[in-house]
């Protein structure tokens, strides 16, 4: 009977370990696609202002901004990695641009709502023109 209730434990585990395992699995996989699709995306918006209309891109940043809004209501941890690596790209993007490239102002303005203040600063820095700083950050830079 204890040999019976043991095999009965191991089965049970084992079926849920291989559950989770195969569950973990899937999970890494939905975050890596949207790592990808965020770096993607962010591509895809640092070429936007120089090939569309003003309003053609004003289109496509509302659309995206509703895309992210529903991505963070059906999944929050999906949202978070989205943002992530869509930051981070947008980061690297503008610290390697310089005043080489020419962006619009809706892309600027844009940039200042996926990179917080505290960690672009130094970014934004390279492009003082182009943005308006909070009355903190004016102070600061006086």
């Amino acid at each position: 009977m204890k040999s019976g209730r043991f095999f009965l434990v191991f089965a049970f585990a084992a079926i849920s370990w291989s559950t989770w395992a195969q569950g973990t699995t899937a999970s890494m996989h939905r975050l890596n696609f949207y790592e990808k699709l965020a770096q993607r995306d962010a591509e895809y918006e640092q070429n936007l202002g120089t090939s569309y209309a003003e309003q053609d891109e004003l289109d496509y940043w509302n659309d995206q901004r509703d895309f992210e809004r529903q991505l963070g209501k059906s999944n929050f941890t999906y949202y978070l990695v989205y943002m992530k690596s869509k930051k981070q790209a947008h980061r690297e993007h503008l610290e390697m641009c310089g005043n080489s490239c020419s962006h619009s102002q809706v892309y600027w303005n844009k940039m200042r709502e996926y990179l917080s203040v505290p960690d672009s600063t130094d970014v934004f820095e390279i492009y003082p023109s182009k943005l308006v700083l909070s009355t903190h950050l004016k102070k600061r830079h006086k």
